[in-house]
C-alpha cells in the first residue's frame, strides 16, 4: 500500500476511504490517490449560480454539470448556492445549545410522544440495532413544515402523522424562528433546485412544480460524538435518502462518506461555503435509475464533536413517483 501523510487531525490530507464493502467489515484504511479503485473517488463541485439566472442558456450550463454528477456520482458540492453562511451557522449554535441541554429537558420534546414524527432522537435511539442493541452513535432534532405558519397550500395528503406543529424546546425563545427560517429558505432553494433537475433531464424547467406545491419536506440538526477508531457502531449505517434530494450542511468535520460502484467507500469531506447535495430515492425512481441515488454512512474517528443539517427535500405527500414518460423499460 503507498505511503500516506497523516495530518494534526489524525485525517490524510488527500482524502479517506474506507476499503470495504457493506456487508459487515467495519474496517477502514486511509489510502492515497493511487490507492483508490472505484468509478469515483471524490465528489464533484458545482457553482449553481446559473439557476438564479435569467438567462436559459446559464440555466443549461448548471443543468449539464448538474446530470453529469447525478448519474455518475449521485453526490456533489454545489457553491453559490444563494443561503447565507450566517443563516447555517445560526442553526448550527441553536443546534449546540439544546444539544448541551440536559437529557431530561430534551426529552420534554421526544420525538416518540409526538404525532408527527418531529422532535428529539436520544444517542443510539435512531437507525438500526447494532450488534450490541442499540441504535446509531448520533442525536438528532427534527422539524418541518410547522401548519401554525400558513405559508404554503393546505396539504391534501389528510393523515395527521404528516402534518402538523413543531414542539419546539421551551428553554430557548429563539429556537422556533432561526429553524422555521431556515426551513423556508432550503424549501425555496428546492423549489428551483428541481427545476434545473428537470432543465437537465430534457424536460420543461416546470414539470416538478406540480409535485412541489406543498412538499413533504423535513430538516434536522444532528450531533456525532467521537467515535473510537474501530468501534462496530456507526454514526448512521448504510442508507439511501428516500427524498427527491438532500441538502446537507456537513459541518466542519470530516465524517461522511459515500459508496461508489465498485463498493469502495469514499469521504465526502466538507468544503467552506458549499453544500453537498445527494440524489434521493425519488428522483432515481423519475428516472427509471439514471440518476443514481447512492449509499452512504457517517464514521465519526475524528476525535472531535460533529454537527450537521441536513434538508429533506420532497414532493408532496400523495405524490405517486412514476417513471417519466417516455422512460421506461422495453
Amino acid at each position: 500500500m503507498a505511503t500516506t501523510t497523516t495530518t494534526s487531525e489524525g485525517l490524510d490530507e488527500n482524502y479517506w476511504c474506507a476499503k470495504n464493502k457493506i456487508n459487515g467489515n467495519f474496517g477502514s484504511e486511509i489510502l492515497s490517490d493511487d490507492a483508490i479503485v472505484g468509478d469515483f473517488d471524490s465528489l464533484p463541485l458545482i457553482d449553481i449560480a446559473g439557476i438564479f439566472s435569467d438567462d436559459l442558456e446559464e440555466r443549461k450550463k448548471v443543468a449539464a454539470q448538474l446530470r453529469e454528477a447525478c448519474t455518475k456520482v449521485g453526490f456533489f458540492y454545489i457553491e453559490n448556492h444563494g443561503i447565507p453562511q450566517e443563516d447555517i451557522d445560526t442553526v448550527f449554535n441553536m443546534g449546540k445549545k439544546f444539544f448541551e441541554l440536559p437529557f431530561d429537558e430534551k426529552m420534554e420534546v421526544y420525538i416518540n410522544n409526538t404525532p408527527h414524527y418531529r422532535g428529539y432522537t436520544p444517542l443510539y435511539g435512531g437507525g438500526s440495532a447494532g450488534p450490541d442493541g442499540k441504535g446509531n452513535a448520533n442525536e438528532a432534532f427534527d422539524w418541518g413544515h410547522d401548519s401554525k405558519l400558513n405559508d404554503d397550500p393546505e396539504d391534501k395528503f389528510i393523515d395527521p402523522h404528516m402534518r402538523g406543529e413543531n414542539p419546539w424546546p421551551r428553554q430557548i425563545p429563539e429556537f422556533e424562528q432561526v429553524l422555521s427560517n431556515y426551513y423556508r429558505r432550503l424549501r425555496n432553494l428546492g423549489r428551483v433546485f428541481a427545476q434545473n433537475i428537470a432543465l437537465s433531464l430534457g424536460l420543461d424547467e416546470s414539470y416538478f412544480d406540480p409535485y412541489l406545491t406543498h412538499p413533504g419536506c423535513s430538516a434536522l440538526v444532528a450531533h456525532y460524538p467521537p467515535q473510537e477508531v474501530g468501534s462496530k457502531k456507526f454514526g448512521i449505517d448504510g442508507h439511501t435518502d428516500a427524498e427527491l434530494v438532500t441538502f446537507l450542511a456537513p459541518g466542519d468535520v470530516r465524517a461522511l462518506e459515500v459508496l461508489n460502484r465498485n463498493g469502495y467507500w469514499v469521504s465526502a469531506p466538507p468544503k467552506k461555503g458549499c453544500y453537498i447535495v445527494n440524489v434521493g430515492d425519488q428522483l432515481q425512481s423519475f428516472t427509471n435509475g439514471l440518476y443514481v441515488s447512492t449509499m452512504h454512512r457517517v464514521l465519526n474517528y475524528s476525535g472531535q464533536e460533529r454537527y450537521s443539517i441536513p434538508f429533506f427535500f420532497s414532493c408532496n405527500f400523495e405524490t405517486v413517483i412514476k417513471v417519466l414518460s417516455g422512460w421506461e423499460l422495453t
